[in-house]
């Protein structure tokens, strides 16, 4: 089943992908921010952590299949990114039953971020 995806769900992969530079954040290649997938270690129904920074990593295709096929690879991708507490405590807030944000402020503060990263 497809998750549905929203404006806010646009803006955040937008972000994320253009705070890495193009660059995939496993291989270390460049490819363009256009090109990156956002890959998240909690899945995206998981409202609590769904637009969560740390529950996501730019990739490439490649690597996005590959991580997500082998899911030991991606608990230690992960685990290199966030560090065993910074892991610990994403676990925690994944636990959460609903977001503890505002959607509305979380898309202003998204369409911001990307108007100065894109030098807006």
């Amino acid at each position: 089943m497809k998750i549905r995806t929203d404006v806010l769900d646009k803006l955040f992969s937008r972000c994320v992908r253009l705070l890495s530079g193009g660059y995939c954040k496993r291989c270390k290649k460049y490819v363009g921010y256009k090109k990156l997938h956002n890959a998240h270690f909690h899945s995206r129904r998981k409202h609590s952590v769904r637009w969560d920074f740390a529950n996501t990593a730019p990739l490439c295709y490649g690597c996005h299949s590959h991580i997500d096929g082998n899911p030991y690879e991606k608990i230690e991708f992960f685990l290199r990114l966030l560090g065993q507490e910074g892991l610990k405590e994403l676990d925690e807030r994944a636990r959460e039953l609903k977001p503890l944000m505002d959607k509305e402020a979380l898309k202003l503060d998204l369409k911001n971020r990307i108007k100065k990263l894109e030098g807006l």
